[in-house]
């Protein structure tokens, strides 16, 4: 049963705003996939889930402010019932205002459920960490002048550091 936790995105963050889920309840998560965004005072972050299994529950609804560090905010791989507990536990612990609440089921009854690819397009899909190798690879071959220092991923779920 794992919980997908609020991330620390920073070593001074100690909460921030689920700003969108990106998943829903029953979509199926591979680990790498961009389950959601998180907004701290300086950056919105994607969160990238660690674990593979259907998403179970989702703790904290899109658009709270205010949530702890380390705080659960979604499960992968449970039965509802088994979420359930912890859901109410997440709620006290962040409440949300009424019209939040109603948001999901809005935004799912709005969201297409298939997107047409144009023919002779190629769809490619990628976590955020090779999206930003292939970028920085495209700009070293570009400008003879533009090396990679280093990368950094570590401690900070979904933070990555580029010099």
């Amino acid at each position: 049963m794992p919980n997908i936790l609020m991330p620390a995105l920073s070593p001074t963050m100690e909460e921030g705003k689920l700003a969108k889920w990106l998943k829903k309840v029953g979509d199926e998560v591979r680990s790498g996939d961009v389950i959601a965004e998180i907004e701290t005072d300086k950056a919105t972050m994607e969160v990238e889930a660690v674990d593979e299994g259907p998403l179970t529950a989702i703790l904290v609804p899109e658009g709270t402010e205010n949530v702890k560090v380390n705080t659960p905010i979604a499960v992968i791989g449970v039965a509802d019932a088994a979420a359930a507990p912890k859901a109410e536990v997440a709620r006290a612990e962040a409440p949300a205002p009424e019209t939040v609440a109603a948001a999901p089921a809005i935004i799912a009854a709005a969201v297409p459920p298939d997107v047409e690819i144009p023919e002779g397009t190629e769809m490619v899909t990628m976590t955020v960490r090779e999206a930003i190798r292939e970028a920085m690879s495209e700009e070293m071959r570009a400008d003879a002048d533009v090396y990679l220092m280093g990368e950094e991923v570590g401690q900070y779920q979904g933070a990555y550091k580029i010099s």
